[in-house]
């Protein structure tokens, strides 16, 4: 079990930087971040392919279908919606909705596992659960005034910015939980193989969508932007460490831990993303959120005791 949870940390460890590309790129729209960052994880996985092409032989046609599906939605769309709330909204609302995922996930893992007759009882789920609610509150805090204000002030933009963080909520609530059946269904699969293969049917979407949104901009426009070095290495940076790598750690996870728990450990993509922020900022983090996230490590812990007797290997 714990090989699994080192496998959630270190993909959550990638995925943290991710929140910073739009703060580094503020130039770029959100659709070009997406599908720049995905054709980068598309063209990592290229050559890939060649090395697990005696497992992709063994993929059927609705294999084929179900990861085309989990690297567009999950992938392109999700980031898609995540980079255009945070433009919209500001990194503090899109944070706070992403920080309902491990606990959406956990609560719709279980109760489905539970009709299946291979769940934990809720009474034994709810303190890790409660704990880590706590702890995205805490570490949430200082964003909340923020928030509030923009509420009040709060016009189209600022509710677009809403509408599409919650859109990003489900679809990545959603992905990890029908990522983690396929994996779990097929335990003999290389989760780095389904990593790649997320990718190279990625790509191909990602390439349409550039291009389109290219087209779509003012005549003369440079195809990489005001600043293409630096859009570029950020890109290869984001599609090699926070997609490939990320994925491939997340898929390594889900065949060794319960969905339920595997869920939770998205939290160290919330802890990461905040003191990669900090650093940027070169700020220390405020006493409630430093609390909040000693809270949520913590209720993954109680939940790791919980799901001990649970796990997939």
């Amino acid at each position: 079990m714990w090989i699994g949870v080192a496998y959630g940390i270190a993909a959550c460890m990638l995925w943290g930087f991710i929140y910073l590309v739009p703060l580094v790129l503020p130039q770029y729209d959100a659709i070009l971040l997406a599908s720049g960052r995905y054709i980068s994880f598309g063209l990592v996985a290229l050559p890939l392919l060649w090395v697990d092409w005696d497992e992709f032989k063994q993929y059927s046609a609705r294999d084929w279908f179900d990861v085309t599906m989990l690297g567009l939605f999950g992938n392109i769309v999700y980031y898609w919606f995540l980079t255009t709330s945070i433009s919209h909204a500001g990194a503090p609302l899109a944070g706070m909705c992403m920080a309902l995922i491990p606990v959406l996930i956990c609560v719709l893992a279980n109760w489905r596992d539970r009709r299946r007759g291979a769940g934990v009882s809720w009474i034994k789920v709810v303190p890790g659960i409660g704990l880590i609610a706590f702890g995205l509150v805490l570490a949430n805090w200082t964003e909340f005034d923020y928030v509030i204000n923009a509420l009040q002030k709060s016009g189209w933009d600022f509710w677009y910015g809403v509408g599409t963080g919650v859109i990003a909520l489900l679809i990545w609530t959603w992905y990890p939980i029908r990522n983690a059946d396929w994996l779990l269904a097929h335990p003999g699969r290389s989760p780095k193989a389904w990593a790649t293969a997320q990718g190279i049917t990625t790509l191909p979407v990602a390439l349409l969508i550039y291009f389109f949104v290219w087209l779509s901009m003012p005549e003369g426009a440079p195809l990489l932007g005001e600043t293409p070095q630096w859009f570029v290495f950020v890109m290869l940076l984001s599609g090699l460490g926070g997609s490939w790598l990320g994925v491939a750690c997340w898929n390594a996870m889900s065949q060794k831990l319960p969905t339920a728990l595997g869920g939770q450990m998205i939290v160290f993509e919330t802890i990461f993303a905040v003191i990669y922020a900090h650093a940027l900022r070169m700020q220390w983090p405020s006493l409630t959120m430093c609390l909040g996230m000693t809270l949520l490590i913590g209720g993954v812990l109680v939940s790791i005791r919980t799901f001990e007797n649970q796990s997939v290997t």
